[in-house]
């Protein structure tokens, strides 16, 4: 098909193309805001160690003194950093808060500002918050809840609770919104006027109407008289 067919196409059934990005276009209006003025969202990331302040005893050997106490860090990593991304952690976050005078609920603190990660013997705490200034507060309730309540939910420390050590101070920084959330709104008009382009060649080519010489070759005929439209 010759692009001036097509553009003909297009010409005849420009509506069937339009609906399709009006719809989307309708539908993301709510959102076009964050194309214009993204909303800025504020985070920090906390590395930790954790341990248990091995016993001093002159009885032990090498092994017991150095190797032991690092591969029990390397557990109490793992499982400080799976505890830091449940709702037990987030609620005691917020406890922490309101005592504070900072409600926030922990539905909030999981879903929109909390993520973890392990390394080795080092975890990691990554917040997100859209405000600065309570995100250093939801910060130090972190850190102040993993040195004051890993013991309660890790009674394999027993009498001793794990030392936790913040590697970072709080560093506030925004963060970037991502291209997706940007330009989502408008990937959405641009899929809308792709869907109504095939849809209007799909209802080209389903309509056996004769519209001009071509459509009556194409069927084999020959054409005898053709009269010039106005």
């Amino acid at each position: 098909m010759e692009l001036r067919q097509l553009w003909a196409v297009v010409r005849r059934r420009w509506w069937l193309v339009l609906i399709p990005a009006v719809v989307a276009l309708i539908l993301t209006l709510p959102t076009l805001r964050t194309v214009i003025s993204p909303p800025v969202t504020y985070t920090t990331t906390i590395h930790f160690t954790a341990s248990q302040v091995p016993t001093a005893d002159k009885a032990q050997n090498f092994q017991d003194q150095s190797y032991i106490p690092w591969l029990a860090s390397e557990y109490a990593v793992n499982n400080l950093a799976t505890w830091m991304g449940t709702d037990s952690f987030a609620q005691e976050i917020s406890t922490r808060l309101a005592a504070q005078g900072k409600p926030i609920s922990a539905g909030d603190i999981r879903t929109a500002g909390l993520r973890s990660d392990s390394a080795r013997s080092i975890m990691t705490l990554y917040l997100y918050w859209p405000n600065p200034d309570d995100l250093k507060l939801i910060a130090q309730a972190a850190i102040d809840v993993l040195r004051e309540k890993n013991q309660v939910y890790f009674p394999q420390f027993g009498a001793q609770k794990a030392e936790i050590t913040p590697l970072d101070t709080i560093t506030v920084a925004p963060l970037s919104a991502p291209i997706t959330q940007r330009l989502g709104p408008l990937f959405r008009v641009l899929i809308g006027l792709v869907a109504g382009l095939a849809l209007a060649f799909l209802a080209e080519y389903l309509d056996p109407t004769i519209r001009d010489r071509g459509d009556v070759e194409v069927l084999g005929l020959s054409v005898l008289v053709e009269i010039p439209g106005r």
